[in-house]
């Protein structure tokens, strides 16, 4: 792939000049606040934001199938992360006209790249030809680093460039990480080393490693493995302490305590897209909520519903040990919600378990009431009748089986 944007801004007609003016920028402004998605969408503004200022053809450099030459070609198709790559490094303001004109061509410019060679994977279906096309892309991005790095008169604009270019070359290498081995490209520490001249600082490593840490979760949701998955939590867990509003973070990490939950329960893991949702988590809590509760209103005896939710409580999955802040920020982990609740349960269940269970008498005949009835002029042989039947009762036995009284007192 021919990168000629950023070719031209550091060799040929855009590079940038101090206090340069944009030409054409009252008729392109518009246009720079645009957010394309498609990689056609991308081709056809930079077409019309570069206008004069640079020709470029960008079907000239197309990948084309050549696997009816190749004998047994092999194909690794490349899985498009539901949260893609994002390594977030600082770039600087754009605040003049220039600044926003080479900011829309950087930024865009790195989208298209990374579009273009995914449609490589696609249409050349040979892993062969696809792994160099990679390795030429980022061999020339580790060039341009350089250049930067050399240039006598450094400014804003090679700035942005140059951490955009960083960014862009660790991208890449995390969204092919299955085509490429850990020869093909530099380091982290290394591209700094030998391209910069400079050692990385803390919040640069800790931005690329949240970016291959999220990329290899999602990876563990669509085909898990309990092992990974354990040794890769207490990262995300760190990563979470340092960047607590990361909400990208945050529901990659809940989806990969929801997938253990579900690994753990015998339970089919659905798709990174569904899995780390609030909805998904809502659904299967409330569902586990009410097995749960039909299952303890079945019981009648307290001590066996404590019981059962100590059983609850040990059956679900164990987490590596982490901070109660950042615990407080997986509100949409399956396991963490449950886990709160039968603790709620449990206490309630030991406040009150008197009041949840009321004790029966077995056998004890139900008591009935005789109705009210309007009262009448009764006569003394309907009183003597209504007199015995008051006191009738009196003739039989209590609830311990024993006879009230003798049948002469009676």
């Amino acid at each position: 792939m021919n990168l000629t944007i950023y070719n031209n801004l550091l060799h040929g007609s855009l590079r940038p000049q101090s206090e340069q003016q944009i030409n054409n920028y009252k008729e392109i402004a518009h246009l720079l606040d645009k957010h394309p998605d498609t990689l056609a969408e991308i081709e056809n503004l930079l077409t019309q934001v570069l206008g004069k200022n640079l020709a470029v053809n960008f079907n000239t450099d197309a990948p084309v199938n050549i696997n009816q030459y190749l004998i047994t070609p092999t194909y690794t198709p490349v899985e498009v992360d539901y949260f893609p790559p994002e390594i977030t490094l600082p770039l600087p303001n754009t605040q003049t006209p220039a600044q926003r004109f080479y900011n829309f061509i950087i930024t865009n410019e790195a989208r298209r790249i990374k579009l273009r060679l995914l449609q490589a994977v696609e249409i050349l279906q040979d892993d062969i030809c696809t792994k160099e096309e990679i390795k030429n892309t980022l061999s020339q991005l580790a060039r341009y680093a350089k250049n930067i790095n050399e240039e006598t008169q450094p400014n804003g604009i090679y700035s942005a460039l140059l951490t955009q270019i960083v960014k862009l070359y660790f991208e890449i290498t995390i969204i092919f990480d299955t085509l490429l081995t850990e020869k093909d490209f530099y380091s982290f520490t290394d591209f700094y080393a030998l391209r910069l001249n400079q050692q990385p600082d803390s919040s640069a490593i800790t931005a690329y490693q949240k970016a291959l840490h999220i990329h290899q979760a999602q990876r563990l949701c669509s085909a898990f493995d309990n092992a990974a998955a354990q040794n890769l939590l207490p990262q995300l867990y760190s990563e979470l302490a340092q960047t607590p509003a990361d909400n990208t973070l945050i529901a990659v990490t809940c989806a990969l305590e929801n997938a253990v939950f579900l690994q753990h329960t015998n339970t089919t893991i659905p798709p990174i897209a569904e899995l780390a949702t609030a909805e998904f988590s809502k659904d299967i809590v409330k569902a586990q909520k009410q097995t749960f509760n039909n299952q303890l209103n079945a019981l009648s005896n307290p001590r066996e519903a404590l019981i059962q939710i100590e059983s609850a409580i040990d059956n679900l999955p164990v987490f590596p040990t982490t901070t109660p802040e950042t615990i407080a920020l997986l509100v949409s982990s399956v396991p963490r919600q449950l886990n709160s609740w039968l603790v709620e349960q449990k206490e309630i269940y030991k406040t009150n378990a008197s009041q949840m269970f009321v004790p029966t008498m077995p056998n004890q005949p139900a008591k009935t009431t005789t109705p009210k009835t309007t009262k009448s002029k009764a006569n003394p042989q309907q009183q003597k009748n209504t007199a015995q039947k008051l006191i009738n009762f009196l003739s039989g036995y209590n609830l311990k089986n024993e006879k009230i009284m003798p049948d002469d007192n009676f």
